[in-house]
């Protein structure tokens, strides 16, 4: 039998579950928004083992469509810049990962170090995988 205090605690219970997943969604765009003013920016790092310098540049961030866009430069093949539109994922370590000619690219960010993978070819012809630490270059 449904009586006033089982009504009572059923609305009560609505209005918590409610107000948790208010709370919850405002959190992560807080949270989206705090990563992705981390990740806008210059980076640089140099591919081992010859220390090969590489600049990611981060654009903007489209969280509606987890999009980057971005400048990928290389000095592997000469100075070559790559406009890429990257995949975004948010998260505790946001990820960027995108496709350019010589391979697969993947970049999360850990600690404010930006850390990446190279999946494909070297300039040399060989099928390679290699990791980076980039920095972020402080603003002017």
């Amino acid at each position: 039998m449904v009586t006033r205090k089982t009504n009572a605690i059923v609305f009560i219970g609505i209005l918590i579950t409610a107000g948790l997943v208010v709370f919850f969604t405002q959190l992560e765009a807080q949270t989206t928004d705090e990563q992705k003013q981390a990740l806008i920016g210059e980076w640089n790092g140099g591919w081992p083992p010859w220390n090969e310098p590489a600049t990611l540049i981060i654009h903007e961030i489209d969280t509606a469509n987890a999009k980057a866009r971005c400048t990928y430069t290389s000095s592997a093949r000469g100075e070559k810049k790559y406009p890429v539109l990257a995949d975004f994922t948010p998260g505790p370590n946001p990820k960027l990962e995108f496709k350019h000619e010589m391979g697969d690219m993947q970049f999360v960010l850990k600690d404010k170090v930006l850390e990446g993978t190279f999946r494909g070819i070297s300039a040399y012809g060989q099928n390679i995988s290699n990791t980076i630490k980039m920095e972020k270059k402080p603003k002017k």
